[in-house]
């Protein structure tokens, strides 16, 4: 039973390795012509209960089994790509099906959850189950489509290819010559160590060719002399061939040492800058790109895949280069010698070559699945150690460390199915090989007993084809590395191909400075392109108001500030800063004049002057403290034994809520910004210091535009504006004393407020 995966979505699959019970049971269900081309999990059955389900696409059907790892998994749909007129993926509340329709009837095939929909790539399912019914000869009339919007890049434009959700770039286009050609491209600017190396490659290989043709003479004129010849002479040979051969081997290996340390040297600069150009992207790219990429992942691309294109460039290339001339070299001098048995030698050789490209392929799927797998590793250490506190206050040990396993045991299995093709594939070269050596041994054998062929010649012939046999196996682990190599290759650049949504145009200006007027003119965003987030919002801002933004959770507060400093571009309308549409400049020089307290402070590992300081590196101590100051920040970090100095853990750690609150607001204010944005900056502290940060953030505004976002309502009262949101839109707009005697939205959420209020007290 062959598997394979559809051209175009080469990530249907990838994290959907078949369970064995279900292989067992497809083995006795397929033609043996029937190959598997789609193989994708769910995580609800069709009543909406939790449970592993998978839908297995092949040339000619569909299947759905119920698994849940059962010993006996449940075959409970099957149905005939040739029967399909249409696909479609449907959403309900938190979860959606997909639904497949004949001429007489439609059939709801698998269901599963929101987060299985991306994750498992159930997403891509119509459009590849459309490609399986092209491929079977149908007429598509009627593209199959999803409840779920496409963005219109989500076609590649080079191949016509779909990309999978999750992906940014085409798998389809990401071949391996050409991914290495990009590798290789990276060593351009240092092609004269390169130069370097191939010279002293070349005389390495002049010296090993040397050294093996001495078997010939040292043995017909020394060990067995084809004509009589005085022990004095064989002695004072014996000498002369055992000097030359110490000399070439002092030689070689001192050639050797040099070439190993340029190409070290060369890899591990190239990997340098490979790394350096990754993480350099990293930071160009939008939040979208974030929204969509877990932690764990990108940190696994950066280190451990990078570090594996090391190893293929320092130790891979030079493989090559030395394989190709030597096999080269080799095949020369055994021709020469005697071309009868040189053709014989290359008998294995078809073998070697078809190996070579069948086990290629099977083998680059298979380190594409394991790196998968130990990116998902790292994805899950990255999520559960900075959470330890919440995974203990939960008591949650055994089910991460449960979780753990799992995806551990996925990469075992993963691991060791690379493993068992390589312990297949090199046991057939070898015996190619040695097959090959059998034939020379037993005919060579047969010229020296009749005398057409001296010993000497036999034994200088057989060195070379030993050696040239070991320079083709090197070729088979040269494969096994490259694929390792093309799988690495893909992980990293698939991050430098993405595009960031949001970028400068071509014509983009630099902003100068603002006054902060800033204008909404009927904006609409989604994150998903589903539902939006907000829609026709429309408001107007003089320089240096403070605007409160209010309302219930989720509705629009947190959008209009990601948009306003840009990390997001707006699907409808306009935002203007002084004038300026904000997609009209330069993204840098519109944050420069931004400054943002989040709702959840994020400090980096460091003192707390460089987090203070970390939107203006510059900052002298005394700007520093002025800014803590304002933010009420200096009397508790005074009480620290380093003060300033004083070392803040991951995150911050060692610090309270309220404490990391103040110095990210110290932050913002040593910015100096034009436009200020408070997103809930007094929800981390007690009331006292609520007091003291709010007649500190009254000096702040002064001459700045302030969008201040408050659940706490009692915050908002000296507010210029209140803009209150309800599910994306405007509800109200004015002063507080106004939006009072509204008696709408806004005097419901304070008439809430002041009952809590009271419960507290009482």
């Amino acid at each position: 039973m062959n598997s394979s995966i559809l051209e175009g979505f080469s990530d249907i699959g990838t994290n959907a390795e078949i369970p064995i019970e279900i292989n067992k049971k497809l083995e006795n269900i397929l033609d043996p012509q029937e190959n598997i081309r789609i193989s994708v999990s769910s995580d609800m059955n069709m009543e909406g209960v939790f449970e592993d389900c998978w839908l297995i696409g092949t040339d000619k059907r569909l299947f759905v089994f119920s698994s849940n790892h059962q010993k006996e998994p449940e075959l409970f749909n099957e149905i005939s790509i040739t029967d399909i007129t249409e696909v479609e993926i449907k959403n309900l509340t938190g979860n959606g099906f997909l639904e497949v329709k004949t001429n007489d009837k439609a059939i709801e095939l698998l269901r599963f959850s929101r987060t299985a929909l991306y994750t498992n790539n159930i997403i891509d399912l119509p459009q590849a189950i459309d490609h399986l019914r092209e491929q079977s000869g149908q007429t598509i009339e009627k593209q199959s489509r999803s409840a779920y919007s496409y963005k219109q890049s989500h076609r590649c434009e080079k191949c016509g290819n779909i990309i999978p959700h999750r992906r940014d770039t085409c798998p389809h286009c990401l071949e391996k010559r050409v991914l290495l050609l990009r590798l290789f491209s990276y060593l351009k600017p240092y092609w004269y160590f390169v130069v370097i190396s191939l010279i002293l490659s070349f005389l390495m290989i002049g010296l090993d060719l040397a050294t093996t043709y001495m078997v010939q003479p040292l043995t017909d004129m020394v060990f067995a002399p084809t004509e009589p010849t005085s022990l004095e002479r064989r002695f004072s040979l014996l000498n002369i061939f055992v000097l030359a051969l110490i000399g070439m081997y002092v030689s070689r290996t001192g050639i050797g040492t040099v070439r190993t340390y340029i190409m070290s040297w060369i890899g591990n600069k190239v990997i340098l800058n490979l790394r350096m150009a990754s993480y350099e992207y990293l930071q160009m790219l939008s939040l979208s790109f974030y929204d969509k990429k877990e932690t764990g992942r990108l940190m696994t691309r950066i280190t451990n895949d990078t570090g594996r294109l090391n190893d293929f460039i320092v130790n891979g290339i030079q493989e090559f280069i030395i394989n190709v001339l030597m096999v080269l070299g080799m095949s020369i001098i055994l021709f020469i010698n005697n071309w009868r048995l040189a053709a014989l030698t290359l008998i294995p050789v078809p073998i070697l070559t078809f190996g070579f490209y069948i086990f290629g392929k099977k083998m680059h799927s298979a380190y594409h699945r394991e790196y998968s797998r130990l990116a998902t590793i790292s994805a899950i250490l990255a999520d559960t150690i900075p959470g330890a506190k919440v995974v203990k206050t939960f008591v949650a040990e055994d089910r991460e460390i449960n979780r753990f396993n799992e995806v551990n045991d996925d990469y075992f299995k993963s691991s060791m199915y690379a493993a068992k093709l390589s312990t297949i594939y090199f046991p057939i070269v070898g015996f190619a090989t040695f097959s090959g050596g059998i034939i020379i041994r037993w005919l060579g054998g047969r010229d020296v007993i009749t005398g057409d062929m001296t010993l000497g010649a036999l034994m200088l012939f057989m060195s070379y084809m030993f050696q040239f046999y070991d320079y083709m196996n090197g070729f088979t682990r040269l494969n096994h590395m490259l694929q390792r190599a093309a799988a690495s290759a893909d992980r990293v650049f698939e991050i430098l191909d993405a595009q960031p949504e949001i970028n400068d145009k071509k014509d983009a200006i630099d902003l100068p400075e603002i006054k902060g007027e800033i204008k909404f003119n009927n904006v609409a965003f989604s994150y998903d392109s589903e539902k939006n987030a907000i829609e026709g919002v429309s408001f107007e801002v003089k320089a240096g108001q403070m605007i409160g933004l209010s309302g219930p959770s989720g509705a629009g507060k947190t959008t209009i500030i990601n948009l306003i400093n840009r990390f997001y571009d707006v699907n409808e309308g306009t935002i203007a800063v002084d004038g300026y549409d904000v997609r009209d400049v330069k993204v840098r020089s519109l944050r420069d004049q931004i400054g943002i307290v989040l709702q959840d402070p994020f400090l980096f590992h460091g003192s707390i002057a460089e987090n203070i300081a970390y939107g203006k590196p510059d900052a002298t101590i005394a700007e520093i403290i002025s800014a803590a100051k304002t933010a009420n920040a200096h009397d508790f970090i005074m009480g620290f034994p380093d003060s300033y100095d004083t070392m803040i853990g991951e995150r911050g750690s060692g610090l309270s809520g309220g404490e990391k609150q103040r110095i990210s607001i110290a932050r913002a204010i040593l910015k100096n910004p034009r436009i200020l944005v408070l997103d809930e900056a007094t929800s981390s502290v007690d009331t006292e210091t609520e007091s003291l940060i709010q007649s500190a953030i009254e000096r702040l505004i002064e001459g700045r535009t302030t969008f201040a976002i408050a659940h706490r309502l009692s915050t908002l009262k000296k507010a210029d504006k209140l803009i209150i949101l309800e599910k994306g839109k405007i509800a109200e707009m004015g002063t507080h004393n106004e939006l009072l005697e509204n008696n709408g939205l806004y005097r419901r959420l304070v008439d809430m407020q002041s009952e809590l209020s009271k419960v507290r007290v009482l």
